[in-house]
C-alpha cells in the first residue's frame, strides 16, 4: 500500500506540532495574553511574554532594559470594554501625551496631524492603545463586542466638520446626514496670474460693475468707502480685496477666480461709497441727493438673483448682503435691510464663520492663514452688524455668543499703520493724517458689542418685559455691566482717547460707547425715587443725561474735525437716541443747547442719509406729543426740514391736536434720462492709490503732522465717567429734589459747568465743591478732554476743548 510514506509525514508532523506544543507549555500553561508590553516591546513592535522582572525578548534576545508602564494597561477594559477611565478626557489627554513623547520622531508629526481633524480624541486614543499593545485588527475584533462595526466610534461622534460643496466649504453639523455626502471640487484659481486680460488696470477695476465704464468714478467711490465705512464696519480683510480688485472681473471662459472680491461686492461697496460724496455720478438722478447708490444697489440686487447668489454661499457674498442691510437702514428701509442682515448672518453660520476652522476637520480643504483671517474678520465685522441692528431696532441679537467659538482676529502692524487722512470730493486733505489703527479700533468696538449683546438680552428680552425679576437682581445685573463698561475704558489704550483730529471710527466708537450707557439706566426711568431697585444714591436721570451731553459734544468735536458729509449712518441714531434724551430735559439750557445743534446736524447729515431726514421728523412729532417747548432755532431747523424733506408720509393731525405743517418736498424729481457729466477733478489713475491730491506730497512718505495730544491727567483728578464723578454704583450721588430745575450755573451738564468732584464724594455738597471755578472736566469716558468756560467759541488753545 501507498500510506506508508504519508502516514510518515502524519506522524513527523505531530511531532513537530507536540514539540512545539511542549515548547510553549514548558511552565505548564500556553502562553499568556499580557495586557501591558514593556517599554521597549512596545517601541519595537514585538510581542511582549510579560516576565517578570524581564521579559523573554530583552533578556534573551535584545539584551535590553526591560521596564514596565503600570499606568498602560488599558488594552482590553480600557478600549474594547468601554471602560469609565477611558471615557474621562483626562485619561485621553494622558493617552495622546504619552504617545507623543514614546512615538519615533518620524511618526510624531502624522499623530499630531491626526490629533488636529478628529472628529473624536476618544477614537485616536484608542487607535494608539491598539497599536501600543500590538493588536491586529482581527484580533481586537475577536476580543471585542461582536456586533461593533469598524464605523461605530465614527457614528457615535459628533463628526462636526467643514466640507466642500460646489466650491463653498460649508459646517455640517453632527446630527446632520449631509456629512456623509461626498462634495464636490473645489475650483482652482491659476496660481501665475498676470493680469493680461486687460489692456489696463483702470480698463480693469471698470469691469466689476454694469452701472458704469469709469474707472475715476469707481475708484472714487471705493476710496469713499474705505475711507468712511470701512473703518467702523470692518467686515473683510483689505488687503486681500485689493489682491483681487486690480486684476479686474475673471472674463467669460476664463479658469481664473477671486476670491475676495466679487461684482455683487463691488456694488454694494460702490452704492455705500455714494453716500460720502456729491459726484453727479453717484446718484441715480444726478440732481436729486436722495437718489445716492440707488443705480449701483439695483445692479447688486439684480446680481443676487441673476447668479441665484443667495443659495451659493461664499465670503464675500456674506460681506456684500452685510453691507446691503446697513445701507438699505442709512435709507430708511428697515424691514428690507433686516432681511439683507439675515441673509447675511445664516449664511455666516452655514459657511462655519463663527466656529474656530483649526478645531474642524475639512474635506480636503485646508485653509491658509490670509483665509483665516479673512474668516474671522469677516465673522467679527456680522457680529457687529447684528449689534447694531439690536440697538436700532430693539430686538434681541441674531448671533448669540453661545454659538460662538472662533478667536478675535489679528492686529497686523504693517495693516494698521499705514496712513489714514480724510478723503473728500477735492481730494485727500491731509491735515489729521495719522495710521489707520483700523483693526486695533474694530477689536475694541467688538468687545462693546458683546456687552451689548449681554445688555439686550436681560434688560430688553421681550420674554421678561412683563415678569418681575426682583430688584436684587435687576441691580446684580446693571452692576456688572456697569462694570464691564468702566473696564472697557479704563483698558482703552490712550492713543484712542478722543480728541480733535481722531479717527473718525474712533470718535464714533466712543459715541456708541455713550448709547450703551443710555440704554444701561434707560429702563430704570421708570421707577420712582420709592420703587426703584437703585441705591437712593442713584439718577438713572442724570447718567442717561450725561451719557446724551457726551454724544452731544463728540458730534461736534466730529464735525469741527472732519465735517458731517462724511460719516456713517450709524451715528444718526446715535444722535436719535441723545436728542429724545435732550428733549427729556428741556428747558433746562444745557439741553435746549443740544438740541439745537442736534437738529442742525442732522439736518446737514440728512443731505448723506435719508435716515437723518426721518429723524428730523420724528423729532418734530415727539417734541408736539410731548408738548416740549423747543428752543426758537431748534423749531425753525425742524420746520425747516419738514417743508424740505417732507414727512415720510406721517400725518401730524393724527398724532396731535395741533395743525399739521406737512409740506411736500421741494425735491425736484428729474427725468430718468437724465444725466450729468462727472465732475471735472482731474484724478490720478494710479493703483492702489488712485487718489486726487490737493496737495502734492506723497501720502505715504510726507511728514506726519503733528496731532496734538490730550493733556495729561492730574492724578489728583478721577477720570470723567459715571463712576468717577459720583464714587463707585452706591455712591452715585441722586439729589432729593428735581434737580434739572436747580441753578444751572452747578448743575448744567456743559463742559463748563460740571465741576470735578472727589472720588469719596457721597452728596451734592461734597461733589459740588470739589472744584475751583476754571477747572472742569468731561463726564463719562472723556479722559484728556477738558473745556474751558465758553461752551459756544468753537477754539482750540493751550490743549483744551471748547465745543
Amino acid at each position: 500500500m501507498d500510506a506508508g510514506p504519508a502516514s510518515t509525514d502524519a506522524k513527523s508532523k505531530g511531532r513537530v506540532r507536540s514539540r512545539r506544543k511542549d515548547a510553549a507549555t514548558d511552565d505548564g500553561a500556553k502562553r499568556r495574553c499580557v495586557s501591558t508590553a514593556c517599554i521597549a516591546c512596545r517601541k519595537r513592535k514585538s510581542k511582549c511574554d510579560g516576565n517578570l522582572p524581564a521579559c523573554a525578548a530583552c533578556s534573551s534576545v535584545y539584551n535590553t532594559k526591560c521596564v514596565y508602564d503600570p499606568n498602560s494597561d488599558h488594552r482590553r477594559k480600557g478600549v474594547y470594554k468601554k471602560d469609565d477611565k477611558l471615557k474621562t478626557r483626562n485619561s485621553t489627554l494622558e493617552i495622546l501625551i504619552e504617545a507623543i513623547l514614546n512615538f519615533p520622531e518620524s511618526e510624531v508629526p502624522e499623530l499630531v496631524r491626526q490629533i488636529r481633524t478628529c472628529e473624536s480624541l476618544d477614537a485616536v486614543a484608542e487607535a494608539v492603545l491598539a497599536r501600543e499593545t500590538g493588536i491586529d485588527e482581527d484580533d481586537a475584533l475577536d476580543v471585542g463586542d461582536a456586533q461593533q462595526a469598524p464605523f461605530e466610534t465614527q457614528l457615535s461622534g459628533r463628526m462636526a466638520e467643514l466640507q466642500l460643496e460646489d466650491g463653498s466649504t460649508r459646517y455640517i453639523g453632527g446630527t446632520s446626514n449631509l456629512i456623509f455626502f461626498p462634495g464636490g471640487e473645489e475650483h482652482t484659481e491659476l496660481a501665475n496670474f498676470t493680469g493680461t486680460e486687460y489692456a489696463s488696470e483702470t480698463e480693469a477695476v471698470a469691469s466689476w460693475t454694469e452701472v458704469t465704464d469709469d474707472p475715476k468714478l469707481v475708484l472714487h467711490l471705493i476710496h469713499m468707502y474705505f475711507a468712511w465705512h470701512y473703518t467702523f464696519f470692518t467686515t473683510l480683510s483689505k488687503p486681500l480685496f485689493w489682491r483681487d480688485f486690480v486684476q479686474g472681473r475673471p472674463p467669460p471662459g476664463t479658469r481664473r477666480r477671486t476670491e475676495h472680491c466679487t461684482p455683487l461686492l463691488v456694488n454694494a461697496m460702490l452704492a455705500l461709497g455714494c453716500h460720502f460724496t456729491a459726484w453727479p455720478g453717484s446718484r441715480e438722478y444726478p440732481e436729486d441727493a436722495a437718489t445716492a447708490g440707488d443705480h449701483f444697489f439695483k445692479e447688486a440686487k439684480r446680481l443676487i438673483m441673476a447668479n441665484d447668489e443667495h443659495e451659493k454661499p461664499r465670503l464675500t457674498t456674506v460681506q456684500a448682503l452685510a453691507l446691503m442691510s446697513v445701507r438699505e437702514a442709512g435709507c430708511g428701509r428697515e424691514a428690507k435691510g433686516w432681511v439683507y442682515s439675515g441673509m447675511s448672518f445664516r449664511m455666516a453660520c452655514d459657511l462655519g464663520l463663527n466656529l474656530d476652522s483649526g478645531s474642524l476637520a475639512a474635506r480636503d480643504t485646508g485653509f491658509s492663514d490670509e483665509e483665516v483671517d479673512a474668516r474671522r474678520i469677516t465673522f467679527w465685522g456680522c457680529f457687529l452688524f447684528d449689534k447694531c441692528w439690536s440697538n436700532y431696532l430693539g430686538r434681541l441679537p441674531q448671533l448669540p455668543a453661545s454659538v460662538i467659538t472662533v478667536p478675535k482676529f489679528e492686529v497686523f502692524p504693517h495693516e494698521d499703520a499705514d496712513i489714514w487722512a480724510a478723503y473728500t470730493d477735492h481730494g485727500v486733505n491731509e491735515a489729521y493724517a495719522q495710521p489707520s489703527r483700523t483693526r486695533a479700533v474694530a477689536l475694541q468696538i467688538s468687545a462693546l458689542c458683546e456687552i451689548s449683546s449681554d445688555l439686550m438680552s436681560y434688560f430688553y428680552n421681550p420674554t421678561d418685559l412683563d415678569k418681575s425679576k426682583g430688584k436684587q437682581s435687576e441691580l446684580k445685573k446693571l452692576s456688572a455691566i456697569h462694570q464691564r463698561l468702566e473696564a472697557w475704558r479704563r483698558n482703552l489704550p490712550r492713543e484712542l482717547e478722543p480728541k480733535e483730529g481722531g479717527l473718525p471710527s474712533m470718535l464714533v466708537m466712543h459715541m456708541f460707547f455713550q448709547l450703551l450707557y443710555i440704554h444701561l439706566f434707560r429702563p430704570f426711568l421708570k421707577y420712582t425715587q420709592s420703587t426703584s431697585p437703585l441705591p437712593q444714591n442713584v439718577s438713572p436721570r442724570r447718567l442717561c443725561t450725561q451719557a446724551a451731553a457726551m454724544i452731544s459734544k463728540l458730534l461736534r468735536l466730529y464735525k469741527r474735525s472732519h465735517g458731517l458729509r462724511q460719516i456713517c449712518n450709524i451715528a444718526v441714531y446715535i444722535v436719535h437716541s441723545a436728542c429724545t434724551i435732550h428733549l427729556l430735559n428741556l428747558p433746562d439750557k444745557n439741553a435746549r443747547r443740544d438740541i439745537t445743534h442736534g437738529v442742525k446736524e442732522l439736518e446737514e447729515i440728512a443731505e448723506s442719509w435719508l435716515c437723518a431726514r426721518r429723524t428730523l421728523a420724528i423729532i418734530s412729532i415727539l417734541s408736539r406729543k410731548w408738548k416740549v417747548d423747543l428752543p426758537e432755532e431748534a423749531a425753525t431747523v425742524l420746520t425747516r426740514t419738514d417743508a424740505k424733506f417732507g414727512v415720510w408720509g406721517i400725518d401730524f393731525r393724527s398724532r396731535t391736536n395741533t395743525p399739521s405743517h406737512k409740506a411736500e418736498s421741494t425735491s425736484p424729481q428729474p427725468s430718468p434720462n437724465q444725466t450729468a457729466p462727472l465732475a471735472a477733478k482731474s484724478f490720478t489713475t494710479v493703483l492702489p492709490d488712485m487718489i486726487p491730491r490737493t496737495e502734492p506730497p506723497n501720502l505715504y512718505t510726507a511728514s506726519m503732522p503733528q496731532i496734538s495730544a490730550a493733556p495729561a491727567p492730574d492724578p489728583n483728578r478721577p477720570e470723567g465717567s459715571p463712576s468717577a464723578l459720583f464714587g463707585p454704583l452706591d455712591n452715585m450721588v441722586r439729589d432729593n429734589n428735581d434737580w434739572w430745575f436747580r441753578d444751572q450755573s452747578q448743575l448744567a451738564m456743559g463742559f463748563d459747568q460740571w465741576p470735578l468732584p472727589d472720588v469719596g464724594a457721597t452728596n451734592s455738597g461734597e461733589w459740588l465743591g470739589a472744584a475751583g471755578v476754571n477747572d472742569y472736566s468731561l463726564p463719562m469716558g472723556t479722559a484728556g478732554l477738558t473745556a474751558g468756560p465758553d461752551m459756544e467759541m468753537g477754539e482750540y488753545a493751550e490743549g483744551k476743548w471748547y465745543l
